[in-house]
């Protein structure tokens, strides 16, 4: 078994600190808590905490004691699988007067809280919450987490560039062209500009 090292979890904090400044634990919240002071909420299935960084929120569960080292049958150390998803509030979404209905409902109703929910980061942790070792699991998967995020925006952004895109192409087709035929050789054009450095961006998402 590997002694644990004290300083992990402020070096984790640290790591964090650095790439996303302001980052904090917001529950369990500890007023002047340090971010190497990583704080769970007990629940039936686990442990929960937040953490927020600007407009992001990083929702954590740690699940139970466990065996979870299946490449080792004789290991019976016990870990817990972390689990984090950063989701960003977007109150420009509220799904009233500003939605566009296609087709009859009674009425639209307002979302609550209008959040973009981003793929989640996963990670083992020893399952002894005082060993610095799992503090440093969890700062990690949040990063891990946020990092998801910033690669999933980017990812969105692109892909809605070129659905707009698509959109304005679909406005576009002459009369009497089909418009799956329109549409498809506008994105051959664009895969090939893309290919040959004529035009900005990356190339097209796949069909």
């Amino acid at each position: 078994m590997t002694d644990p090292v004290p300083g992990l979890a402020e070096q984790a904090a640290a790591a964090l600190a650095a790439d996303f400044p302001g980052l904090r634990q917001s529950h369990p919240h500890v007023i002047g808590g340090a971010l190497a002071d990583v704080q769970m909420e007990p629940g039936a299935n686990g442990l929960t905490a937040r953490y927020t960084w600007e407009l992001y929120t990083v929702y954590v569960h740690v699940g139970r004691e466990d065996h979870l080292n299946r490449d080792d049958p004789e290991d019976r150390a016990l870990h817990r699988e972390i689990r984090a998803h950063a989701a960003l509030l977007a109150p420009s979404v509220t799904g009233t007067e500003d939605a566009t209905v296609r087709g009859h409902v009674e009425w639209p109703v307002l979302n609550p809280r209008p959040e973009m929910i981003f793929p989640s980061a996963y990670a083992v942790a020893t399952a002894d919450r005082s060993d610095p070792r799992f503090a440093s699991a969890v700062l990690v998967t949040v990063g891990m987490a946020l990092d998801n995020a910033l690669l999933a925006t980017h990812h969105a952004t692109r892909h809605a560039a070129e659905v707009a895109e698509v959109v304005q192409w679909g406005r576009e087709c002459p009369e009497g062209t089909r418009l799956s035929k329109w549409l498809r050789e506008k994105k051959k054009a664009r895969t090939a500009a893309y290919r040959d450095g004529t035009a900005d961006g990356q190339p097209s998402l796949p069909e």
